[in-house]
Order: structure tokens, then C-alpha cells, then sequence
């Protein structure tokens, strides 16, 4: 492409037959690039930046955080390194876009491993733009030479009916969003349960019914062989959902230590060398429900009561938790109009 794209110019990608609306022209150290608000005939926006007169990207705005100092992000899985970074000059524009000849925006470009997405920044004086586009091959690009301004009354329908399906989406995504809610907590209810019942570690034994709810309480014998070990392993397996860990006597394990998430509550203790964990519903525990060996009932409920926390373990899963969180942490990407 060596001239550059007028307003209301037609291209198609894909088939798809978009106009061009806005367009800002960016020049540093004599590099020139254009970036061009495109519109597809039911009203919705994408930009489209050319370098090089036959490189094209396709942006669309990133939402997600990200730490413009990092030099390497994951986002979605997807590993992105920095690409360059510079201060460009606006050189020109055409339409209604928001900036003024000769502004400065600051930019970081990061390229995926596959060399085909990238996520942009954009820091203007204003404001950050943050976006996330991917290369689009020549092939799949047609510019055409004919100019179609819109019929304004069709134009304004569209925005209208658009406009209509977003107050729907407004609509439907909350309720939609308070089932998948409710469905994930029905699935995550018990996962004091799920990892020790799914864990090798852990031998089932027997189950405890509670006569007055008929709430069960599970118990298995761990192969570790001490409390620490075992408490430690339970807590590493699931750090984000551990509330609290307690101790019938202050900051000692030696009759048996409680861990508590929301709903489900753990003992682990040990009896004639071997080490034990029970675990059940907070209800049944709540309700009277007895423990495997009943000489530990006293203390079984002393540290589910307790409203002192064990310092060694809750220091243990604070900082497991920690670590989780940020195992999980991903950074997020700008183009510049609307800002």
C-alpha cells in the first residue's frame, strides 16, 4: 500500500467488507506507520495497522492488566516478548479522532513466540491504550478503490440495533454469570474432600454418620508419618481455598491440628504411630458428630472452636497461598483511538 486509505475507502479481510472511519498517521526517526479505525456493516470497530506498506496487523481492545516494565508476559497461555518500544509523533490524521498534530505517545510492543500475535501499549498524556492484535498475511487483506459513504439513516439503525443487543447481553451475562457462580460452588464446595480423596497419600478407612443430620465424616490414614508432614501437604494442595488452621492448645500439634476451608473442616492427628485425617461437612461437626477414635472428641472440637490460629501453619498457608496466586498472575496489552 503505498498511498494512504481514504474515509469511507472499502477493504475487505476475510471476506469481510469493513470502511474505513478514522485514521491516525505516526512517524518516528522517518518510520511511518497508519493505524485505521474500520468499520464492518453491522457497526462494530477494529482497528487496522500497516507498516511497511505490506505489513497488517488487526487490534482490538485488551482489557487485562499488565506491567509495562515487564519484559516477558503470559497471557492466555500465551508467552510474548518485547518487540520495540519508542516515542511516536502523531504526523497526521483524518476524521474524528482524538489527538493533535506533532502529540507524543510513548509505545511497547510485545510479539508472541509464534510471531503472529501481539500485544500494544500506548501511553499518552492522557491516558493508556491497551490492545491486542494478531498479523494478518497479505492474502487475506483486499483494498479496493471505491468509496461508499453510508446511508445515515441505515447507519444510525445499525448503531441502534446494536446498541439493543448490548442492553440484552447487559441483561442476560449477570444471570448467566450468577449460574456459572453457583454451579462452580457446587463444585467447589468440598475440596478438602477431593484432594484427599483423589490423593494416593491418603487411605480411606471408614465414614462416620452423623445421627442427627446424617452428615458423614470421612476419615483416612495418611502415609506420611508425622502431622506436620501431613497438614503441610494438605495445605500446599489446596492453598487458595484454606481459611484457617487452628489447634485445640495454643500453637502446639501435639493433639491434633484443624484445618478449616469455607464449608469443610479437617482434623489430622496421630494415634499409635499413625497419622489420621477426618474430614467433613462444618455441619456435622456443628451438629455433634464424633471422631473415629473417640479419645480425641475433646480436642477435635476444641480446635474446630478455637478462635486462635495455629502461627506456624496459618504463617505456612499464607505464604503457599501466596505463591499460588502469583503462579497464576498474568499481564494483559493499547491502539490509540478513543482515549
Amino acid at each position: 500500500m503505498k498511498e494512504k486509505l481514504k474515509k469511507w475507502q472499502i477493504i475487505y479481510i476475510d471476506n469481510i467488507k469493513y470502511l474505513v472511519i478514522n485514521m491516525i498517521e505516526f512517524e518516528e526517526d522517518k518510520n511511518i506507520w497508519y493505524e485505521y479505525e474500520i468499520r464492518d456493516e453491522l457497526g462494530k470497530s477494529k482497528i487496522l495497522c500497516i507498516e511497511n506498506e505490506n505489513e497488517y496487523y488487526i487490534y482490538t481492545p485488551y482489557s487485562g492488566d499488565i506491567n509495562e516494565k515487564d519484559r516477558n508476559l503470559n497471557i492466555n497461555g500465551r508467552d510474548y516478548e518485547v518487540l520495540d518500544e519508542g516515542t511516536a509523533i502523531v504526523k497526521n490524521y483524518l476524521g474524528n479522532v482524538d489527538v493533535d498534530i506533532r502529540e507524543q505517545c510513548q509505545y511497547i510492543n510485545y510479539i508472541s513466540n509464534d510471531k503472529k500475535h501481539i500485544i500494544s501499549i500506548e501511553k499518552w498524556d492522557d491516558g493508556v491504550e491497551k490492545s491486542q492484535g494478531e498479523y494478518i498475511d497479505s492474502n487475506r487483506i483486499r483494498i479496493t478503490d471505491t468509496i461508499e459513504e453510508p446511508d445515515a439513516k441505515q447507519y444510525k439503525n445499525n448503531i441502534k440495533e446494536n446498541k439493543k443487543k448490548s442492553k440484552i447481553a447487559m441483561i442476560i451475562i449477570p444471570i448467566l454469570a450468577v449460574i456459572v457462580i453457583f454451579i462452580v460452588n457446587i463444585f467447589n464446595s468440598n475440596p478438602l474432600q477431593k484432594y484427599i480423596e483423589k490423593n494416593s497419600k491418603y487411605e480411606y478407612i471408614t465414614s462416620i454418620t452423623n445421627n442427627v443430620n446424617r452428615k458423614k465424616a470421612r476419615v483416612y490414614k495418611s502415609s506420611f508419618s508425622t502431622i506436620d508432614e501431613t497438614v503441610k501437604d494438605i495445605i500446599d494442595g489446596i492453598p487458595e481455598k484454606i481459611t484457617n488452621v487452628t489447634d485445640s492448645a495454643n500453637n502446639t500439634n501435639e493433639n491434633g491440628i484443624g484445618i478449616h476451608t469455607k464449608n469443610e473442616f479437617a482434623y489430622v492427628y496421630l494415634e499409635n504411630g499413625a497419622v489420621y485425617v477426618q474430614v467433613s461437612d462444618k455441619k456435622y461437626v456443628i451438629n455433634g458428630g464424633s471422631t473415629y477414635h473417640s479419645y480425641y472428641s475433646p480436642y477435635y472440637y476444641g480446635a474446630f472452636n478455637s478462635s486462635n490460629k495455629n502461627s506456624v501453619y496459618s504463617n505456612y498457608a499464607d505464604s503457599a497461598r501466596q505463591q499460588s496466586v502469583n503462579s497464576r498472575r498474568a499481564s494483559g496489552g493499547g491502539i490509540s483511538f478513543g482515549k
